[in-house]
C-alpha cells in the first residue's frame, strides 16, 4: 500500500487526508501545534519520527506560501528528497465530493506516479480538483431541486411544527436520541409523553393563547428537573396538576420540567420560551440536580463563572461535533473515581446563589414573582457526600 505523509492538519491537510484515505493510501500526519500525548490515534505522528518511515511521498498542506517553504527546509534537513515534497494549497475537496473520485483520479498506484511527475506546486492536481468541485456544485444544485419539493410537502403537511419538530418526526432512528439542542438551550427528548412535539413537555403548551389569556387568569410557570416533570406518572399525580387542583380556574399552572436540568439550564429555557408569557409567578424546583451535575462538571466553569450546567449534553455535544477522545466524567457514571474534586460544595452553593439571583431579576424584570423550591441542604449534602465517594449513574 502507497504510504503517504500530510504536514500540516489545517483546512487543507483535512481536505487531503479525506482524499488520501478514499484512494485508498495508507497516512500518517504531522502537525507542529498538536500535542500528541492527548490521542491515542495513530494516523497523528511526531516530526521527529518521519525518517522512521519510508513515505512514498510528503505533501506540505498550508495555504501560506511562506510557511510552505519554512516546512521545506525541515523536510530537507531530515534528508528527504525534494522531488518526493509536494504542496497543496487548497481545500476544496470534501467528504461529499467522494462519488466523483472515480470520475477523476484512477487507481492509487497510477495517481501517486502522476503526482510524483508534476511539479512542486502541482498544478495539474490543483486544477483538477478545481474542475471537482464544479461538478460536485452543478449535481448539488439539480439536487436541490428535488430536495426543496420534497421540502414544500413536509411543510404542507405539518405546516404548525417548528423546524426541530420536523426533523425528529422525519428521522428513522429516534432510540439513539436523547435531547434536542434548541438555541440558547437543550430539551431532553420524552420517552413516556409527547404530547408537544415541538419542546416535548409532559403537557402541550398553546403559547399564543397564554400571551392573549384574559387578565384575569394569573400564570404560575414551574421550572424544574425529573422531580417536576415525572413523565413515568400519569399527568394528574404530578405536582403541577396538585397545584393546579388548589389554585383553582383563575390561574394556568405549567410544567416546564426537563429531566436533568439545573437552574442554570432552567434560566436559559425561562428567556428562550417564558419570558414574553409574563407569568406572575415562577417556582423553580432545584438542588438535587445542580449537586449531582457539579461533581462531574468543569471547575473553571463552575468556580469561575458559577455556571452549572448538565455536560452529558453539552460537553457530549461538542465532543461528537469536534470528535475529540477527550473522556468526560459523564461517560464514566460507574466509576466511584469519576468525579471533579476540584469543585467543593461551596462552589456550587456560590453558583446556585448567584443564577438564582439572576433568575429573580429576570421574573421581576417581567413583572413577576419567583419562590424557589428546594429539599432540606443538610440530608442533601450529605446524600451528595456519599454520591461523591461512591458515584455512579
Amino acid at each position: 500500500m502507497q504510504k503517504v505523509l500530510i504536514y500540516g492538519f489545517g483546512w487543507s491537510g483535512q481536505s487531503m487526508l479525506e482524499l488520501c484515505l478514499k484512494l485508498g493510501f495508507e497516512c500518517k500526519v504531522v502537525d507542529d501545534s498538536l500535542n500528541l500525548s492527548f490521542t491515542k490515534n495513530d494516523v497523528f505522528m511526531d516530526f521527529q519520527a518521519i525518517p522512521s518511515f519510508a513515505f512514498d511521498i510528503y505533501f506540505i498542506c498550508c495555504v501560506q506560501e511562506e510557511v510552505r517553504h519554512r516546512i521545506l527546509e525541515k523536510l530537507l534537513g531530515q534528508n528527504i528528497p525534494k522531488e518526493k515534497i509536494k504542496f497543496i494549497h487548497t481545500y476544496v475537496y470534501k467528504p461529499q465530493m467522494s462519488f466523483l473520485v472515480k470520475e477523476y483520479f484512477s487507481n492509487a498506484q497510477e495517481v501517486l506516479q502522476e503526482w510524483l511527475g508534476e511539479s512542486q506546486d502541482m498544478p495539474d492536481f490543483h486544477q483538477k480538483l478545481q474542475t471537482m468541485q464544479e461538478a460536485y456544485f452543478q449535481k448539488k444544485a439539480i439536487s436541490s431541486e428535488s430536495l426543496w419539493k420534497w421540502r414544500e410537502e413536509v411543510d404542507e403537511a405539518i405546516p404548525n411544527q417548528t423546524i426541530f419538530s420536523k426533523i425528529y418526526l422525519s428521522t428513522f432512528v429516534k432510540s439513539r436520541l436523547d435531547h434536542i439542542a434548541y438555541p440558547g438551550f437543550s430539551v431532553g427528548i420524552s420517552m413516556y409523553k409527547r404530547e408537544d412535539k415541538d419542546f416535548y413537555f409532559v403537557k402541550k403548551i398553546d403559547f399564543d393563547a397564554l400571551i392573549h389569556r384574559p387578565k384575569h387568569i394569573k400564570l404560575i410557570a414551574c421550572f424544574g428537573n425529573s422531580a417536576l416533570r415525572v413523565e413515568y406518572l400519569p399527568y394528574k399525580e404530578s405536582i403541577t396538576a396538585f397545584l393546579q387542583k388548589e389554585v383553582g380556574d383563575s390561574y394556568i399552572v405549567l410544567n416546564f420540567g426537563v429531566t436533568g436540568y439545573t437552574i442554570y439550564e432552567q434560566l436559559m429555557l425561562y428567556n428562550a420560551l417564558c419570558f414574553e408569557l409574563k407569568p406572575e409567578l415562577v417556582l423553580s424546583f432545584f438542588l438535587g440536580t445542580d449537586f449531582r451535575t457539579g461533581l462531574i462538571s468543569c471547575d473553571i466553569l463552575v468556580k469561575k463563572h458559577k455556571i452549572l450546567y448538565g455536560p452529558w449534553w453539552a460537553e457530549g455535544d461538542y465532543k461528537k461535533t469536534i470528535q475529540s477522545e477527550m473522556p468526560l466524567f459523564s461517560e464514566m457514571g460507574n466509576n466511584p473515581q469519576a468525579v471533579n474534586n476540584n469543585i467543593t460544595f461551596s462552589d456550587i452553593n456560590a453558583a446556585i446563589k448567584m443564577r438564582l439571583e439572576q433568575f429573580r431579576a429576570i421574573v421581576s424584570a417581567g413583572g413577576g414573582g419567583i419562590s424557589c423550591l428546594y429539599p432540606t441542604p443538610i440530608a442533601l449534602q450529605v446524600r451528595m457526600e456519599r454520591r461523591r465517594k461512591s458515584y455512579a449513574a
